[in-house]
């Protein structure tokens, strides 16, 4: 089949390697527009379906929240009892990247921090940034944070080089963070904060960690990250079903 769509397109889908196959640069080029053919094939599948009376299909979820699965897990449980024919894909990552899987049709909803884009959105509750810092730090007794002091002191960057509501935040207030490490995950920039390493931000949903060595602190200004529903605009039935159900949980 490939060797047919190689001599049909005139060039290189694949290079072959002992190690497997990858696509070419050719190849890479047209995967939007496959994605788009297989999606929309599939939303025609399951139209039709519908049309028979028979729920089928599958929902692709993905959520930046770890706090959600279960919910989500909740909503598919009850969900599959009135739909068995339906199945789920779950996944988690970044805001910013699950949005740009809603924008390639390979996921049908996401549980993110609010990104401007071509889906539809439900606020479901707003999270507040905070501050990391070191219970003997000078700033620890502080009621609020004074985002600028971000600029002065040992800055330890979370996720360097993915789009963070933390720098976000920053590069709205015209922050630019001294930065002096970088963590790859909130874990680690918490466990860093307690060893007196530096300060950091991030979102009250992530502050799951505790130690009487770190003290949390929301930041001055007041800054809320707006997490809800996005959801692309041309669900199949089962995606649009489900959703349905989805709206209707609490923050």
């Amino acid at each position: 089949m490939i060797a047919y769509l190689e001599s049909y397109y005139g060039f290189p889908l694949l290079i072959r390697k002992h190690e497997g196959v990858e696509p070419t640069e050719a190849c890479q080029s047209l995967l939007p527009e496959i994605r788009k053919i297989l999606y929309h094939e599939a939303l025609l599948r399951q139209n039709a379906g519908e049309i028979r009376g028979i729920s089928v299909g599958t929902v692709s979820i993905g959520s930046a929240y770890s706090k959600y699965f279960p919910v989500l897990k909740n909503v598919m449980t009850a969900f599959n009892h009135t739909y068995p024919g339906i199945t789920f894909h779950v996944t988690s990552g970044f805001s910013t990247d699950l949005c740009e899987e809603l924008s390639e049709h390979t996921l049908d909803i996401a549980v993110i921090g609010r990104r401007e884009g071509k889906w539809t959105w439900k606020l479901l509750e707003e999270s507040p940034m905070m501050a990391w810092v070191p219970a003997d730090s000078k700033y620890a007794s502080l009621q609020e944070f004074p985002l600028e002091i971000v600029g002065e002191e040992p800055y330890i960057e979370i996720y360097s080089g993915i789009d963070t509501d933390n720098k976000r935040i920053l590069t709205a207030e015209g922050i630019t963070p001294n930065i002096r490490m970088h963590a790859k995950d909130s874990y680690t920039a918490f466990a860093m904060v307690e060893a007196g390493l530096g300060i950091t931000l991030n979102e009250e949903k992530n502050c799951v960690f505790k130690s009487e060595k770190v003290k949390i602190i929301p930041v001055a200004p007041a800054r809320m990250v707006e997490i809800g529903i996005a959801a692309a605009a041309d669900l199949s039935p089962a995606a649009r079903s489900f959703l349905r159900n989805l709206e209707e949980i609490d923050g």
